[in-house]
C-alpha cells in the first residue's frame, strides 16, 4: 500500500523534468515556497522535497491532482499511484466499484450502443490529440479503429483498463464515461433503463446514482448524483428484540465504547458482528443465529427458529401484523436481497427506570419498534404508533405527543428516516397487506434494492 513518502516521490518525479531555474516560479503556482534559483540548480529533488516535507496528505492529494490536470499523460504513473494512497483509493467512486462495474459492461451491455466504438469514445477522450501506440497511425482515434474494428484483435477489457486506464483515471473522466453510456444519442430508452439499473447496483456501494435531470427532444437526460449522507459511524452495539426485564448494561471499555450486559441478558439479542456499507440482510442475521445455534440443521429450521424469536419480542398485535405482511410480501421475490427488519431496538439506554428517577423520564424513547440497515449508512427506523404514543389512559397527552414528535426531530437530524404507523391502519391483516405493499416496495426502490430477478 502507497503511503504519503510515495506521494512526495511521485510529485517530486514530475516537477524535477522542469528547468533549475523555473523551478521557483513553478512552486511558486503551486503553493510552495519559492527559494532560490542557486538552491534548485544544487538538486532539483532535494528542492522540490524540502518544499514537500512537512505539507498534510490533503494538500498534497489536492496538489497531486493539479499536477495530474496540467501534465497529462506524462503523470500517468502519478495516477496510479493515488489509486493505492488509503485501502479504498483516492477516488470517490473506488477501483473495485468500477471493475464490477465493467466486467458486467462487457458481458451484458454493448457499450458503443448505437454508435461506432471511436465515435462513442471521442465523446469522452480527446483521441485526435491522444498519442498511437501503433506506429502506422498519427493518434489514438486510427489506433483503436484499426485494433478494434478493422482487426478486433484488442478486446474492451485491454482497451478500458490497459490502452485506456479507465481504472485509475479521475473521478470527473470516469462519470462522464457512466453518463455518456446512457445517453439518448448513444442508447435506446428501453436499453436506458437497463444499463441505469445494472450501473446503480454497483454505484450505490460508493454512495452515487444515476437520476434523470433533464429531457433533450423528449428523451431523458441521467446524470450521477451523491446519495444524501445516512447516519455517521458504524453501528458498534446492536441490542434487539427485548422480551421482558430491560437489560442491565455497564460500560465494560469507555474509550472503545465497548459494552457489557450484566443482567438480563438472555432477555433481549445481541448482534456484535460488523455490519458492511452493503447494510444488514436477512441472509446476515439466518447465518449469524446459526452460529449461536449449532443444533439447528436446516436452513428452513433455522429461519424459522429466529423468524419465532423475533416475532415473540413484539408488543401489539399492529406490531405483529407489520412484522408477518413484511416477510409475506417480500421474502420470496427479494431473497438474498430482502434487509433484516429487526424490532424492538434499543436507540437509546437509561439504565434506571422512571420510578428509580422519581417519576422523571431524560429519555422519551428509548426503544425502536423496527429498524432497517440499508446501504450507504442509511438507517430507516419503523414506528407503529398505539395510543401510549400520545395520551395517558385514554386522554390525549399534547405533553407525549410533544416529547415523541422532539426525539423524531433529533433521530432525523442524526441523518435517520422515520415512518409512523397508526396502530388504527394496521388492526386487520388483509387489509394491512395492500398498504405494506406499497409502502415495501417503494421504500425499497428508493433506497436501490430490488427483487431478485
Amino acid at each position: 500500500m502507497a503511503n504519503i513518502n510515495d506521494l512526495i516521490d511521485g510529485i517530486t518525479t514530475i516537477l524535477s523534468q522542469e528547468k533549475a531555474y523555473d523551478l521557483p516560479n513553478i512552486c511558486t503556482k503551486y503553493g510552495l515556497e519559492n527559494g532560490d534559483e542557486q538552491e534548485a540548480f544544487r538538486s532539483k529533488r532535494v528542492y522540490i522535497q524540502r518544499r514537500l516535507k512537512g505539507k498534510d496528505q490533503l494538500f498534497l492529494l489536492d496538489l497531486a491532482k493539479r499536477i495530474m490536470d496540467d501534465y497529462n499523460d506524462d503523470a500517468k504513473e502519478l495516477s496510479k499511484l493515488l489509486s493505492h494512497i488509503s485501502p479504498a483509493g483516492l477516488f470517490s467512486i473506488s477501483e473495485i466499484t468500477r471493475k464490477n462495474i465493467l466486467s458486467e459492461l462487457y458481458s451484458k451491455v454493448n457499450i458503443p450502443g448505437r454508435m461506432d466504438i471511436v465515435s462513442f469514445l471521442k465523446r469522452i477522450w480527446d483521441l485526435d490529440n491522444m498519442p498511437s501506440t501503433d506506429s502506422r497511425y498519427l493518434n489514438a482515434s486510427g489506433d483503436i479503429w484499426q485494433h478494434m474494428v478493422n482487426n478486433y484483435d484488442y478486446d474492451e477489457e485491454y482497451l478500458f483498463e490497459e490502452y485506456l486506464e479507465i481504472l485509475t483515471a479521475s473521478d470527473e473522466l470516469f462519470i462522464n464515461f457512466l453518463e455518456q453510456l446512457v445517453h439518448p444519442l448513444v442508447r435506446e430508452t428501453y436499453e436506458q433503463e437497463e444499463c441505469i439499473s445494472l450501473l446503480n447496483s454497483h454505484l450505490k456501494n460508493d454512495g452515487f446514482r444515476l437520476l434523470q435531470t433533464d429531457y433533450m427532444s423528449g428523451y431523458p437526460i441521467y446524470k450521477i448524483n451523491k446519495i444524501k449522507d445516512g447516519v455517521k459511524g458504524s453501528v458498534k452495539n446492536l441490542i434487539f428484540a427485548s422480551i421482558g426485564a430491560k437489560p442491565d448494561i455497564v460500560i465494560s471499555d469507555s474509550l472503545n465504547n465497548s459494552i457489557r450486559i450484566v443482567k438480563n441478558e438472555d432477555n433481549c439479542l445481541i448482534y456484535e458482528q460488523p455490519i458492511p456499507s452493503t447494510g444488514l440482510f436477512w441472509d446476515d442475521l439466518v447465518n449469524w443465529w446459526k452460529e449461536l445455534n449449532p443444533s439447528l440443521e436446516s436452513y428452513k429450521n433455522i429461519q424459522v427458529s429466529l423468524y419465532n424469536r423475533l416475532f415473540n419480542s413484539l408488543d401489539s398485535p399492529p406490531e405483529k401484523i407489520f412484522f408477518k405482511s413484511y416477510f409475506k410480501l417480500l421474502k420470496e421475490s427479494y431473497d438474498k436481497n430482502l434487509p433484516a427488519l429487526i424490532p424492538q431496538v434499543y436507540l437509546h439506554y437509561d439504565p434506571y427506570t422512571k420510578s428509580q428517577r422519581n417519576g422523571q423520564a431524560y429519555l422519551a424513547r428509548q426503544r425502536m419498534d423496527f429498524l432497517l440497515i440499508l446501504p450507504n449508512e442509511q438507517r430507516v427506523v419503523i414506528e407503529i404508533d398505539g395510543k401510549q404514543h400520545y395520551s395517558e389512559g385514554n386522554i390525549s397527552s399534547p405533553k407525549k405527543y410533544a416529547e415523541m414528535v422532539s426525539a423524531d426531530r433529533d433521530i432525523k437530524l442524526q441523518g435517520y428516516e422515520v415512518y409512523r404507523f397508526g396502530g388504527y391502519e394496521l388492526l386487520k391483516e388483509k387489509t394491512s397487506l395492500i398498504l405494506l405493499e406499497e409502502f415495501f416496495k417503494r421504500l425499497l426502490k428508493k433506497h436501490e434494492i430490488n427483487p431478485i430477478a
